[in-house]
């Protein structure tokens, strides 16, 4: 994964300030994955852009995603249920 500029021409380096203090977006992220699987097929150079007006749950994770860094989820569980955030603002329905 490689974090692109605000303009979503270039590479950013590691000091990109995407975020704020609220954890909210700036601005439209782009990012270009190498390799993706995306419903069972294999897409290389694939840009996937995160919408400035959704809502980051976790920002320190997706910080440390967006720079490339792998998470290792083998400590805690990932909840795949739809019953948790039922009433979050952000669901459609």
């Amino acid at each position: 994964m490689h974090l692109l500029s605000k303009d979503h021409k270039r590479f950013d380096n590691e000091n990109a300030d995407f975020l704020t203090s609220e954890g909210k977006l700036k601005y439209e992220v782009g990012i270009q994955c190498d390799h993706i699987n995306i419903a069972i097929s294999n897409t290389n150079n694939e840009v996937i852009y995160l919408m400035k007006e959704g809502t980051v749950h976790e920002p320190e994770i997706l910080e440390q995603v967006v720079k490339g860094y792998n998470i290792d989820t083998t400590d805690f569980v990932i909840n795949t249920e739809d019953n948790i955030r039922w009433l979050e603002p952000n669901k459609n329905y």
